[in-house]
């Protein structure tokens, strides 16, 4: 059960981007010029693209004629079975209950042809309306520099994968602990950097550890790292 909402790096431009598209205040281009990122409208029923930016278009090498008769297809050609069999699916189970301004951040990853290396964005997505969801997708410019920190630094796309449903149980204080301790900080050190006392530093450790279902600094420091804002 979720607890908490998710609020991450291009999740607050999202509310008012939904706001603005569902009042019909705002057209889709000029809106995609303004936002930071890729801005794109997926079907809930499949996740095929409804509407991609330009930018967008160029990154996966599709023009939106091409996008609209593929139809979900595309992500088929393009992205792991990982991603389309566990991160999606996950994510639209999330959504279908409803919660219209909750925020869902993960990574994705994208190859041209089958034997390139997939390269990585990370998403911030949320209900659109019934039928579809919005999305802001932040593309790095130093593409291999992302690349090795997803596949060779900690595997952190399949660690927010792994401990989405968990990470959303912390309450937002656990939550800056476990950001603290992704930094190696001690618990005094926690406890001086907060201004708490060291037992209530304590308490939320415990708690931490309990939520995630780990007690291995190495295991808490990838999900510190996965969790972290880019």
């Amino acid at each position: 059960m979720l607890h908490k909402k998710v609020f991450r790096q291009g999740s607050q431009p999202l509310y008012r981007v939904s706001e603005l598209i569902s009042k019909g205040l705002v057209d889709l281009d000029d809106l995609a010029r303004l936002i930071p990122g890729i801005l794109h409208i997926n079907s809930r029923k499949d996740l095929a693209i409804d509407y991609i930016s330009k930018e967008g278009c160029d990154l996966i090498r599709y023009s939106k004629e091409e996008l609209k008769e593929l139809g979900a297809e595309v992500l088929r050609k393009h992205q792991s079975d990982y991603a389309l069999n566990v991160t999606y699916p996950r994510i639209l189970s999330e959504f279908d209950k409803g919660d219209s301004q909750m925020v869902i951040p993960f990574f994705q990853d994208w190859r041209h042809r089958p034997d390139d290396r997939p390269f990585y964005l990370f998403t911030s997505t949320k209900i659109l309306n019934a039928d579809q969801l919005i999305s802001i997708t932040l593309f790095p410019k130093d593409m291999e520099r992302l690349c090795r920190k997803v596949n060779t630094v900690f595997g952190v796309n399949r660690t927010l994968d792994r401990y989405f449903p968990k990470y959303q149980e912390l309450t937002p204080r656990e939550r800056e602990i476990l950001g603290l301790l992704g930094q190696e900080l001690s618990r005094k050190e926690i406890s001086q950097n907060l201004f708490i006392d060291s037992k209530t530093v304590k308490k939320h450790c415990e708690n931490i550890f309990r939520k995630l279902g780990t007690h291995k600094r190495t295991e808490i420091e990838r999900i510190a790292l996965a969790f972290a804002t880019l």
